[in-house]
């Protein structure tokens, strides 16, 4: 009984045992040997642009951290390419091919390079004609979409949904996408990698992998074109490692304990991959090779996806010249408040504070035969000296701050009626005391033009810019500025004529007190 019973275990291990190996050795799969092998192979020519030994190169590379932005083989890469978009003399390399600008957007993007600025060419701008990038079909689309989508400074999101809308047009009945009638292991894989970020193109994406899982041979390589072939394995590997399969582990690609990742490795020779089992040295081989093995790493290790490149830094030496905020951080010049602070042609106001020709009030004090008719308000008069004064320039504007009726008036008047319109003239000058207090406040701003009282030419000059749109439509002819002496004649009179009055009060008080 004891017996049976350890029989019985002895062969459940081995059936244990048995399903275990497969997926034992396909974990186990080396792929750092031949991946730090061919990086080295890769590394060791100067690439140029091209689809071989340029750009696919250049984007292994740089995505599996073998060569960084900064470093002198991207740098003379890259003014390689501007020597070579010179040469073309245009942002569209290829009039039929625009892949050739998807390549080149996406090896200069992993370098940290803006394929919107190469020798003032920008190489994204093609890539949004869609007639152009439709012309090759969906592979076309594929690499467009690939390209605008790997930076997002790239833009273009109806451009993209565009190519996705293209693509799914055109996916086989069944699942997957080929150049042909029947779904293709190397064209599905590109369009699975491609479609990987947007979410409306979920349920394709799953068709393609089943389909993809359908194609697998038995050893776990891939056929295209009815020839076995080191490439095809590696599209597959970038579009599982870009979707979160394991193409080392997943039960749906490993087939009699092959995975997918071990079969692009057996293409290994020991320095890069061949194009078939047993070959030679492959150069498009090895570049596929290798930067599908670093999609496969980045996958294991949490990285970006392969064309995801939000993580490359920039090494475009445009932003110096961006950054290079010196013209604009000049304000050196404008924060030289040196011309701002030349305030003093403005501080030079000493001129104008200059109130010693306000302060020689000469002409206010030729008022004073105007003081004497006390009787008559004389202090109001006080204030229409100063225009009386003032015409003798014949600058009209300088009176503009004196009733300027009364002195139109005067000399009209006085000839004929002197003694009767005296009287009349005086409460004219009376009734305007607002405009004679508005005087003091002009005349100081004033005056400093118009203290060379001598000098008619200069007074206007200022005055008239100064002085109200009404006082200038009333000022008198220069003619008056004569006539207004005369007008003192009545005042001596009515000055006489009430000093006798006075000494007429004084004699009769004096008698008064006498009795």
């Amino acid at each position: 009984m004891r017996s049976k019973i350890i029989r019985s275990f002895a062969a459940l291990l081995a059936l244990l045992i048995a399903a275990a190996v497969p997926i034992l050795a396909s974990a186990s799969t080396d792929y750092q040997t031949p991946f730090s092998a061919v990086k080295s192979y890769l590394a060791s020519t100067t690439p140029s642009f091209g689809s071989v030994n340029g750009e696919w190169r250049v984007f292994a590379l740089a995505r599996s951290g073998r060569v960084s932005p900064g470093d002198p083989y991207c740098t003379n890469y890259y003014n390689a390419i501007e020597a070579y978009v010179r040469g073309v003399g245009s942002g569209k390399l290829d009039t039929n091919k625009s892949t050739e600008n998807s390549r080149l957007v996406i090896a200069l993007t992993s370098i940290g390079r803006n394929a919107r600025n190469v020798a003032g060419y920008d190489l994204v701008a093609p890539l949004t004609e869609q007639s152009f990038v439709k012309r090759q079909g969906i592979t076309g689309a594929a690499y467009a979409l690939l390209a605008l989508g790997c930076s997002a400074s790239y833009g273009e999101e109806q451009t993209k949904a565009a190519y996705i809308d293209f693509i799914l047009g055109r996916e086989i009945s069944g699942g997957g996408w080929s150049l042909g009638s029947s779904p293709d292991p190397d064209v599905t894989a590109i369009v699975i990698t491609a479609l990987a970020p947007y979410q409306s193109a979920a349920e394709a994406i799953d068709r393609g992998i089943a389909k993809l899982s359908e194609l697998q041979l038995e050893n776990g390589g891939f056929s295209s074109m009815n020839t076995e072939n080191c490439e095809s394995c590696a599209q597959v590997v970038v579009a599982l490692s870009t979707v979160g399969v394991d193409a080392d582990s997943d039960s749906r690609f490993v087939k009699n304990g092959n995975s997918a990742l071990a079969a692009l490795c057996s293409y290994f020779t020991g320095t890069g991959f061949a194009h078939t089992q047993n070959g030679q040295v492959n150069a498009m081989a090895s570049e596929q090779a290798a930067y599908s093995l670093c999609a496969y790493r980045r996958f294991k290790t949490g990285k970006n996806d392969l064309y995801d490149m939000s993580d490359v830094s920039s090494a475009d030496p445009t932003p110096t010249p961006t950054s290079t905020p010196k013209p604009t951080a000049t304000p050196k010049p404008t924060n030289t408040p040196r011309p701002t602070a030349t305030p003093k042609p403005t501080a030079t106001p000493k001129p104008t504070n200059t109130p010693r020709p306000t302060a020689t009030p000469k002409p206010t004090a030729t008022p004073k035969p105007t003081n004497t008719p006390k009787p008559t308000n004389t202090p109001r008069p006080t204030d229409a000296p100063k225009p009386t004064d003032t015409p003798d320039p014949t600058n009209t504007p300088g009176a503009t701050a004196t009733p300027t009726t009364s002195p139109t008036e005067a000399p009209t008047e006085t000839p004929t009626e002197a003694p009767t319109e005296a009287p009349t003239d005086a409460p004219e000058i009376t009734d305007e005391p607002e405009t004679s207090e508005i005087v003091p406040t002009e005349a100081p701003t004033e005056q400093p033009t118009e203290a060379p009282t001598e000098r008619p030419s200069e007074a206007p000059a200022e005055r008239q810019t100064e002085a109200p749109a009404e006082r200038q439509t009333e000022a008198p002819a220069a003619g008056s500025a004569d006539k207004r002496p005369r007008n003192l004649w009545p005042a001596f009179a009515l000055a006489g004529a009430a000093i006798l009055t006075g000494i007429a009060v004084l004699i009769a008080r004096r008698k008064h007190e006498k009795k």
